[in-house]
């Protein structure tokens, strides 16, 4: 004698339920106009195109001398530039909010081809 439907039975109502779940989204949401949504942005400023017809954008530096290396890093990336730290001493940076720009290149304000990598030469904070 059984006291109840045993694990077989839990297991087959349990897929049945999830089955129609399944079912029951695709009937009510299936059905929908998926229509494209088209989203424009001010176009970057451009400084012309390369013979290859490749259009070059260029953005200012940002100047992040004194600065620690973890808002340093978040400046230089949200402009639009790699980074490279160089110096961290025997064990390299560990912690970013730790470090200090003490000198960069090329320096703030220059104009670089977005994607260019910008050095930073960090100090103990």
């Amino acid at each position: 004698m059984s006291d109840g439907p045993g694990w077989l039975g839990v297991a087959l109502g349990t897929a049945a339920g999830l089955l129609a779940g399944i079912l029951l989204v695709v009937v009510i949401g299936g059905a929908r106009d998926r229509s494209t949504r088209t989203v424009t942005a001010p176009a970057p400023r451009t400084t012309g195109a390369s013979p290859g017809g490749r259009v070059i954008t260029t953005t200012a530096v940002p100047d992040v001398l004194g600065t620690r290396l973890d808002v340093a890093k978040q400046r230089v990336r949200r402009a639009g530039f790699d980074v490279s730290v160089s110096g961290g001493g025997v064990l390299g940076v560990v912690d970013d909010t730790n470090w200090q720009v003490v000198a960069q290149d090329p320096p703030g304000g220059n104009t670089l081809e977005r994607g260019s990598t910008i050095t930073v030469d960090i100090e103990r904070g």
